[in-house]
């Protein structure tokens, strides 16, 4: 998954992904040469973790 798709996925830009990699709160990242990419389920098990986590604090 390429930087432009994760951030429609989290309804942000490119430059906060980026921000987000370099900060480390964002797992599954792959620098491959110049590019960044994503591993799909990775961030799909990280975002479902998130989720939960907020909801369990919300009882």
């Amino acid at each position: 998954m390429t930087p432009d798709e994760l951030a429609g996925w989290l309804h942000c830009s490119r430059r906060a992904v980026y921000d987000r990699v370099y900060r480390g709160q964002l797992p599954g990242s792959l620098r491959v040469g110049r590019r960044l990419y994503f591993m799909r389920e990775i961030v799909i098990a990280f975002l479902r973790e998130g989720t939960e986590g907020r909801s369990r604090r919300s009882q």
